[in-house]
């Protein structure tokens, strides 16, 4: 028998319907090749496409071919065996165009256009229809999505804008003006669809109004983006000034409308419930998996900490689950009830004022009924509503039940639907991107409710940022610090929060009594826990938290009940669990941790990274680095309070350990830690003072000081004793000799190392590949050849991805000079491999030498976008020998672009930068030609001058410069869009 057809939607959460029903897609793997299939549809998606969307960052597996196909096997069973077809070029979705909504949309638009203006506006209106958030929203930041997404969204925009013209054609002007006003909320900065607001206001008769909002506009552009309107908005403005716009079309007689289905009464849900007035932000995805959960369970638990905005979720999703199910919904407050109350709020929340019998009245009630039944703030009187659901679930077969709770009933019906706080600004990112992010739309709708005209320039909005995430993306804690902003500004908030300022709101206490509750309810065992895991600035595993707890046994017990009371956050990493404890419980956990805390951090932390140096060197090598870079935060964490403890031994076993992650980039504030302890005056005489010693040395070579790295570098040969010690001393050492343009000095560090005795394969692998560019250099390309190749041998033995990614990267600066093509793809495996483990430093100096290979077979376009992200990356890193390593490729492009005072900007500044590696072998001669050749140009006095400025500029404002020239040159390189798809 044939199975009913499949609807997949993609434009809001994804989503599988088998004859309108909705199917569960289990797995993130199976959803995410299901997505990757839709936006490529009908066309094929490769086997290493589809690892890149479904791995991602994630190790890739053993057995590519094998995993996808087991994914896809997963997906058949549910979508059917036909749904998605193998073929030579990879897997496709084998379905018509229009069982997916996307398709449909399209389908809508298209029949739209060749109908009149009524029958059109329906088409569009069915097409609106089907869309339930943006378009992918779980994938629409993942590389295969980002495209399709963007571009189906501005359809969407399009089509809004489309239905509105439609509307004043046809006379419907208040319909235009209603679904303008809605879009203009949502993008204030489109000006065609302030445009036809304005337009559609003037013809209702609101020609004030339709000035204001060009007034809004102007101010809007003005403050934001240093802009003025378009001449078209402009013109319009004049024209509606001197009346000169026609009427347009007199409203027509009201078609017939069919009837709307009956939504069943909401009397029973109280005032406060109703939908707010504000903005609900970030929550998109969540109200449809409610819905879903709802109408697929007859028991539903929302849990998370308390002001993550549980009880608004409901009150936001509870019209439309209404509608969907056909049933009116009651809601019952328990928040502030005593386990007696229970059956009286009930009984009174469903209208029946008994007064004796209350739980038989409300069962004989339910047993008849057929409703939503909302229980809100159950954790005080678990037990109590624990029975009376046991009974309701036989005696009330027509009745959902709706819980929101810290606390999860532990029901065997129960579905939990965890909630989390909301989305974070990366602090990576830039300003107005970050803005975009959930937790920074709260924050700055709330603060502008206050204070509509607060302007929010670049240093506001990392403040913002900041705030967002020192609150964690409570929904409460940003609610309420936004008022406060509001009077005080953003920064003294921050500054506040940072001093542990005690959120007010008013009504309900401070914000701390709200973690003070479930805090009580925990057992003093549990509390004991959860002050240890508070030292935990991000996520930890379940070894972590055993590593700290008081009783290391009773440790995972007590973590299942931590997150059971929603002060600690799950959060799924692949096939693993982490853990987190938001900001709010981790500030009052803190207050109350025992004595014993820092040290227990400490301890973890020198373990860690100990394990993860040892596991480094071999197999392990991804798992190591991934580990490294979920406890970054942490391990710095450890370090600083070392420090300020006075303990130097266990910060100095931190970042010894550390150090030996050669390819792991330990980032600006690892790395100041580093130097702090590698300086600090108690380090000689502990046990780790030469490990600490070169990974300070490290450090300074990182930051370009190679006079601090040398001095450094010499006291940790000096002390080294064990092979680990030699090492990192003599490979430091190396490093900053390399930086200082003395290959010879550099190549006699990496003999010395292979002179170790049981040397590690990784140890010799590493000395091998430096081995091989020193040689290269040198323009000895026998020696350099014979180095790389048993750098790969070394690497292959190791077992570490990382090494093999570094010998490639030898290999390939070996190949450069003679047959940059060829380099150009070694390079590539280089860094995808590096990438693939996480290996950031071997990602780093390939993509470097990868730009030097584009730029000499005159791939300029492509090498211009390389360079501009690896200026982001390096100045991110305060990576200053590579970021001038980069300006001197990029002088090359910018002379060959006819640019070449930037070019001489970048070639003198560089010439006098004490942190710009010194030049060896080939390129000595190369680009003293390319100067030769800039001067030339320019001719000598203006090129005098340039050099002058060079010299005196801080080497920031010459990156600064550097950026604007390639991001100019870039998009002049980049081919102009070509007409849009139909």
């Amino acid at each position: 028998m044939a199975r009913d057809p499949v609807e997949i939607g993609v434009l809001g959460a994804l989503e599988v319907r088998r004859a309108g029903a909705p199917v569960a897609l289990p797995g993130a793997r199976p959803r995410t090749a299901l997505a990757a299939l839709a936006v490529h549809a009908p066309h094929p998606v490769s086997v290493d496409g589809l690892v890149a969307a479904v791995w991602g960052d994630d190790a890739v597996p053993a057995r590519p071919r094998g995993a996808v196909h087991t994914v896809v096997s997963r997906l058949r069973a549910v979508l059917g065996g036909e749904a998605v077809r193998a073929g030579p070029a990879g897997y496709c979705l084998a379905l018509p165009a229009e069982a997916v909504d996307a398709g449909r949309f399209a389908a809508l638009l298209r029949r739209a256009a060749g109908l009149p203006p009524h029958q059109a506006a329906d088409a569009l209106d069915e097409a609106l229809a089907l869309w339930r958030g943006p378009a992918y929203a779980e994938f629409a930041d993942r590389g295969f999505a980002v495209a399709e997404a963007a571009q189906l969204e501005e359809l969407r925009l399009r089509t809004v804008e489309d239905r509105a013209v439609l509307a004043l054609r046809t006379g419907a002007v208040e319909d235009a003006v209603s679904a303008l006003e809605q879009l203009v909320a949502e993008q204030p900065l489109r000006e065609g669809a302030h445009e036809l607001l304005m337009t559609a206001l003037y013809r209702a008769g609101r020609a004030a109004e339709a000035l204001d909002r060009f007034s809004v506009l102007r101010r809007t552009l003005a403050d934001e983006l240093g802009l003025d309107p378009s001449p078209a908005l402009r013109d319009l403005q004049l024209r509606i000034l001197g009346h000169d716009l026609p009427p347009g079309p007199a409203p027509s007689p009201a078609r017939p409308v069919p009837p709307a289905r009956p939504v069943p009464s909401a009397r029973a849900v109280p005032p406060a419930w109703q939908p707010a007035a504000d903005a609900f932000v970030g929550r998109e995805d969540d109200i449809e998996e409610l819905l879903r959960a709802v109408a697929a369970h007859r028991l539903v638990c929302v849990t998370g900490p308390g002001g993550v905005g549980k009880t608004r979720l409901v009150a936001e999703a509870l019209p439309e689950l209404s509608r969907r199910l056909a049933r009116p919904a009651v809601v019952v407050e328990l928040e502030d009830a005593v386990p007696a109350q229970v059956d009286a709020r009930v009984a009174a929340a469903l209208g029946l004022g008994a007064t004796g019998g209350l739980r038989t009245a409300v069962l004989e009630y339910l047993a008849s009924s057929s409703l939503v039944l909302v229980l809100d703030g159950c954790e005080r009187v678990l037990g109590e509503v624990r029975g009376l659901l046991e009974a309701v679930g036989p005696a009330g077969p027509r009745v959902h039940v709706l819980a929101t709770s810290r606390h999860r009933l532990e029901l065997p019906a129960e579905q939990v639907l965890p909630l989390a706080p909301l989305a974070l600004p990366d602090p990576e990112d830039a300003p107005d991107c970050a803005a975009l992010t959930a937790a920074a739309r709260l924050f700055v709708d709330r603060l502008r409710r206050v204070r509509p005209a607060t302007r929010l320039p670049a240093p506001v909005l990392r403040d913002i940022g900041e705030l967002c995430r020192r609150l964690d993306g409570v929904p409460l804690a940003l609610e309420l610090a936004a008022v406060q902003a509001a009077t005080l500004g953003v920064r003294p908030v921050l500054e506040e929060v940072g001093s542990g300022l005690q959120l007010d709101d008013g009504a309900h206490g401070p914000l701390r009594a709200v973690v003070a509750r479930s805090y009580a309810l925990l057992s003093p065992p549990d509390r004991g826990l959860l002050g240890r895991l508070s030292a935990f600035t991000g996520t930890f595993d379940l070894g972590a938290a055993e590593q700290v707890a008081p009783e290391p046994r009773e440790a995972p017990a007590g973590l299942a009940r931590l997150v059971q009371a929603s002060l600690v956050l799950p959060v799924e990493d692949g096939a693993a669990t982490r853990y987190r404890v938001i900001g709010i419980v981790r500030a009052f956990a803190a207050e109350r941790a025992d004595d014993g805390a820092p040290a227990a951090l400490r301890r973890w932390a020198g373990g860690h990274a100990e394990r993860c140096a040892r596991e480094a060197a071999g197999p392990a090598c991804g798992t190591a680095l991934r580990g490294l870079e979920l406890a970054r935060g942490d391990l710095a964490a450890a370090v600083a309070g070392a420090l300020a403890a006075g303990c130097i031994e266990p910060a100095a076993r931190v970042v010894g350990a550390l150090g030996l992650c050669v390819h792991w980039i330990p980032g600006p504030v690892l790395s100041e830690l580093t130097l702090r302890v590698g300086e600090h005056p108690d380090l000689d005489g502990t046990a780790a003072a030469a490990l600490a010693l070169g990974a300070a040395t490290l450090a300074a070579d990182e930051r370009g000081e190679p006079a601090r790295a040398r001095r450094l570098g010499s006291r940790a040969r000096r002390a080294a004793s064990t092979p680990a010690e030699r090492y990192l001393a003599l490979a430091s050492l190396g490093v900053a000799a390399m930086y200082a343009g003395d290959r010879e000095e550099a190549a006699r560090c990496w003999q010395d190392v292979l002179a170790i005795p049981h040397l590690p394969d990784a140890y010799a692998a590493d000395a091998h590949a430096v081995l091989a560019l020193a040689c290269a250099a040198a323009g000895a390309v026998r020696e350099a050849e014979e180095h790389a190749a048993a750098a790969r041998r070394g690497a292959e033995r190791s077992g570490a991805a990382s090494r093999v990614a570094f010998a490639l990267y030898a290999s390939g600066e070996v190949l450069l000079p003679a047959d940059p093509e060829a380099a150009a793809d070694v390079l590539r495996e280089a860094a995808r491999l590096a990438d693939g483990v996480r290996a950031e430093q071997v990602s780093a100096v390939a993509r470097v030498a990868l730009l030097s290979a584009l730029t000499r077979t005159g791939r300029e376009a492509e090498a211009l976008d390389l360079a501009l992200t690896l200026l982001e990356l390096q100045r991110r890193g305060g990576h200053w020998p590579q970021l001038w390593t980069t300006l001197r490729i990029l002088a090359e492009l910018f002379t060959a672009a006819g640019r070449a005072e930037a070019a001489e900007l970048v070639l003198a500044a560089a010439e006098s930068a004490e942190s710009a590696p010194g030049l060896a072998g080939d390129d000595v001669e190369r680009y003293r030609r390319l100067r030769a050749t800039v001067r030339e140009g320019l001719g000598a006095d203006r090129a005098h001058r340039i050099a002058t400025l060079a010299r005196l500029l801080p080497p920031t404002e010459v990156l600064h410069r550097a950026r604007d020239t390639a991001e100019e040159l870039s998009a002049r390189s980049s081919p102009s869009p070509g007409p849009a798809a139909a």
